[in-house]
């Protein structure tokens, strides 16, 4: 089974498991999480383009968009963080879990 229920290229590919990298980092999630994350809000896609979107912002951005509810002021070391909330984890058994 491959790791993204997406179509994507090799250089998409290596840039969503550049985004789950930064998800574990900064919320200290499991790679599995990170992923299931990724297929969960984006499984239907397809990135095929290599001028896709999704490469007009940094993997950072994307895992912040990908882990929080909400627009978060991640840029801002002033932002009161507390007001963040996660994006509930994506149901077990769920398709979206494609690593262990």
């Amino acid at each position: 089974m491959a790791k993204y229920l997406m179509s994507v290229t090799q250089d998409v590919e290596d840039y969503l498991d550049e985004i789950a990298d930064e998800m574990v980092g900064l919320s200290g999630i499991s790679m599995a999480e990170a992923v299931a994350r990724i297929n969960y809000e984006w499984g239907n896609q397809s990135f095929k383009e290599e001028d896709d979107l999704i490469f007009h912002e940094l993997p950072e951005h994307w895992a912040y968009v990908l882990y929080y509810s909400g627009t978060v002021p991640y840029w801002d070391p002033q932002a009161d963080r507390q007001q963040w909330h996660p994006r509930d984890t994506p149901p077990a058994g769920d398709s979206a879990w494609t690593l262990e």
